[in-house]
């Protein structure tokens, strides 16, 4: 298989970062030689485009993105979003409202087109949580309501979220959205709630971009290591998951790679010619 006949789509954390959140040199030389010889190169994330941008400074991307974890396909050439998906945001309202009164400690944030929005009082805040969600400005949940919201966060322990889930349930909202949980290093012991327009992610955002003219006749490589890429490894041509992925990510892998410290993208890319 020829890298010009193909299109990767790379997850960020525990695939491209290392478990310092870098990307390693070899990572960066092989994306740059495979971009310069006809492969197109995207991102597939959870993060907003201004924080993912943050974090890939030199890194030779070169095709529109999945961010937003599928509600939004973003290009950078031109700094636009190109497919967007929007959340209920009148249901989305009512489960944060409950959130901040009777989750007072949760951290609980929305993503609009422009920004991200933390809509629970400063004094809650989580800073390590805070500091991986840059660019964000503190808003109410009344004036976070002025814009589209593409999705909505809430972050903290594991029974105020599954007590959020409950509530959700009992109000008869679960039809409104999708809701995903995940869990993070760098606060160990919580754990978040992510609440996305029904029937969005990453691997319906893959399918929409088969439509994009830049995609036509591509062989899309989907390489991740989380619950939140299943669907995305479900739907590529082929799937690619690092050694250190989620069981369940690893079912779905066509090619199992070195682990994310172990330079996982170079090693896909070098081995797309013997395919």
């Amino acid at each position: 298989m020829r890298w010009d006949q193909t299109a990767i789509f790379c997850d960020l954390d525990g695939t491209l970062f290392d478990h310092f959140g870098n990307v390693s040199p070899k990572n960066r030389e092989v994306i740059q030689t495979y971009t310069e010889n006809g492969g197109l190169f995207a991102i597939s994330t959870g993060r907003c485009p201004s924080n993912m941008l943050q974090y890939l400074e030199g890194v030779a991307f070169n095709a529109p993105c999945i961010v937003l974890n599928g509600a939004g396909v973003y290009d950078r050439d031109t700094d636009t979003f190109l497919l967007t998906e929007f959340a209920d945001r009148d249901a989305l309202s009512k489960v944060l409202r409950f959130a901040r009164e009777e989750l007072p400690n949760v951290n609980l944030q929305v993503y609009t087109p422009e920004d991200i929005l933390y809509v629970s009082p400063r004094e809650t805040l989580n800073v390590p949580f805070w500091k991986l969600h840059q660019t964000s400005r503190f808003l109410s949940i009344e004036e976070a309501e002025r814009d589209p919201w593409f999705k909505a966060l809430l972050f903290g322990t594991p029974e105020e979220m599954r007590q959020a889930d409950r509530w959700i349930e009992a109000e008869g909202l679960s039809d409104r959205f999708d809701r995903v949980f995940a869990s993070t290093d760098i606060v160990p012991g919580s754990l978040y709630l992510e609440l996305l327009p029904k029937g969005i992610n990453k691997g319906s955002a893959l399918n929409a971009c088969r439509s994009l003219p830049v995609y036509a006749g591509r062989t899309m490589i989907g390489v991740g290591d989380y619950n939140n890429d299943l669907e995305m490894l479900a739907e590529a041509d082929l799937a690619a998951v690092p050694k250190n992925g989620h069981p369940d990510a690893l079912k779905l892998a066509d090619l199992v790679l070195p682990t994310n410290d172990d330079d996982a993208i170079a090693a896909l890319i070098e081995r797309i010619p013997t395919l």
